[in-house]
C-alpha cells in the first residue's frame, strides 16, 4: 500500500518518466501484460505497487517521480 498522501495509481506518463522510457513503451508493456495495470475507459492506470516492483523499492520510485511532471 502506498504511503499516506501518495497516489494509488500512476499514469503511463508518470511511470515512463520514472523509468526513462517513452509512454508508448509503457502502454505496450501494459497491453502485453509485462506490466500490471488496469484500463479505466480508454486510459491505463498502473498500481503504485507495480511501480515499486519495477523500480526496486518505494524510495527509488519516490525519487524518480520527483523529476516527473504530474
Amino acid at each position: 500500500m502506498p504511503p499516506v498522501g501518495k497516489p494509488l495509481f500512476l499514469t503511463p506518463e508518470e511511470l515512463a518518466g520514472a523509468l526513462r522510457v517513452s509512454p508508448e513503451t509503457v502502454r505496450r508493456w501494459l497491453r502485453t501484460g509485462e506490466v500490471a495495470g488496469q484500463r479505466v475507459g480508454r486510459l491505463w492506470r498502473v498500481p503504485w505497487e507495480e511501480g515499486v516492483r519495477l523500480l526496486g523499492n518505494e524510495e527509488k520510485l519516490l525519487e524518480a517521480l520527483k523529476g516527473v511532471r504530474r
